[in-house]
């Protein structure tokens, strides 16, 4: 089975949303109509030029004044340029909040070089109390074995998440529904938006990571007063002005499900959600069940058939994970949670105690696994969802988007899980 160096397989995929100049981009116009609002307040921490060195100095002055991220974008010149690590933090004359849709864009100056963009890119946090702040789950698949120079450019086809994917005037959007739960944020009442420059550097030393664990390499260094991310502006699509809390509550509530645990490994659980809600307007047959986020990813897939629930842990190591489930019916929702535990288990075997081949990686067509005891294959994609099962060792692949996925191989209590590449 062929070894897979560092960066390899995130730099043969391009999986998200393209540039604004192609057709599938989220990228939204400075013009649109969906803005209703700009920034209003700034603080900005500046970064040095060049965290590697701070005798060079920090960024701002009048040129690059902090107000200039405040309003709608003006391009290449009217911005702060926050420096390697630098940040602002942003509030707004009317609280963001979570509706349908992105909820909010952020600007940077980037700019088209041949057939690629140079772009500074940034994380992306919220708050809705100024104190605690919750980071957008940013994901790169740009290579990171060799650095970006200062003038390297990217394709925004790598990366999610990220503010800067697009060129000056073209803003990334940002739907809250992306950022995990937690009962310090309120969706609904976000009054501050923080932009945190990535650094960009691959050396160990000074390097930021994405939400998957990757460097983040962008183009570094570049020692100048217009060092890192170049903050033009943010847009306001949903605030609390403009689209208020509606005043309908739902007229049915949600029975508690209890704890889902799981005793065996691998093992998939179903829960039938069936009745958990009972609108007295409408049949239970009526309601829609759909999962709103899933607290464990990286431990357990979670998909929705219908009414059921499917679970399935993905490694044999003790976990919790705690998903939030939406009931919805003539239009209203409900949301319920629902805690999921995953015991550990004496008699799991770990991955370097099992042989198996599995090939041709990447692949187009077919993977074949080859094994002992062989019993099913499970195939999940970067998100945790189970896209494939079979109990075939010949696996047909060619129906996958190209991209990483994830093949787990179960022999009745042993199992082995490895990452592989469908072009």
């Amino acid at each position: 089975m062929m070894a897979l160096m560092p960066g390899m397989a995130l730099a043969q995929i391009a999986p998200f949303a393209p540039a604004q100049d192609q057709p599938g981009t989220t990228a939204i116009h400075a013009d649109s109509s969906a803005f209703i609002g700009w920034a209003t307040g700034v603080e900005v921490v500046h970064g040095p030029w060049n965290i590697a060195n701070l005798s060079l100095g920090y960024t701002g002055g009048d040129q690059y004044a902090d107000e200039n991220a405040l309003g709608a974008p003006e391009g290449t010149y009217g911005v702060t340029c926050l420096g390697d690590g630098g940040y602002a933090t942003l509030t707004f004359a009317s609280p963001i909040c979570n509706r349908q849709g992105p909820d909010f864009a952020v600007f940077e100056n980037g700019f088209k070089s041949g057939s690629q963009w140079f772009l500074e890119i940034a994380f992306v946090e919220v708050s809705s109390d100024g104190e605690n702040f919750f980071r957008f789950p940013a994901v790169t698949c740009v290579q990171y074995e060799t650095q970006l120079g200062g003038f390297a450019t990217m394709d925004p086809a790598y990366i999610h998440n990220f503010a800067g994917k697009y060129g000056a005037f073209y803003g990334t959007p940002f739907d809250l529904d992306e950022v995990p739960n937690d009962p310090l944020l309120d969706k609904n009442n976000i009054t501050h938006v923080r932009v945190i420059d990535v650094v960009g550097s691959i050396d160990p030393e000074y390097c930021t990571y994405d939400s998957q664990g990757h460097p983040v390499n962008d183009p570094w260094p570049t020692p100048f007063n217009s060092s890192g991310f170049d903050l033009d502006a943010v847009g306001v699509i949903h605030d609390i002005a403009h689209f208020p809390t509606p005043e309908d509550e739902p007229p049915f509530v949600a029975n508690p499900v209890g704890n889902v645990v799981f005793e065996e490994y691998p093992q998939t659980i179903t829960v039938n959600l069936d009745g958990v809600v009972s609108d007295p307007d409408n049949d239970d047959e009526l309601i829609e069940y759909s999962i709103v986020s899933n607290s464990n990813e990286e431990m357990l897939s979670a998909t929705m058939e219908g009414k059921m629930l499917n679970l399935s842990r993905l490694s044999n190591e003790e976990a919790a994970a705690d998903l939030v489930m939406r009931a919805t019916s003539n239009g209203l929702y409900v949301d319920f949670n629902i805690h999921v535990i995953m015991n550990y288990l004496p008699n799991g075997i770990e991955e370097n105690e099992i042989s198996v081949a599995i090939y041709p990686n990447p692949a187009t067509d077919f993977i074949r696994v080859e094994t002992q005891n062989f019993a099913s294959v499970q195939i999940f994609d970067m998100m945790g969802q189970c896209v494939l099962n079979t109990t075939e060792n010949e696996i047909n692949v060619s129906e996958l988007d190209a991209g990483v996925y994830f093949i787990r191989v179960n022999m009745g209590e042993k199992t082995i899980t490895e990452r592989v590449i469908i072009k």
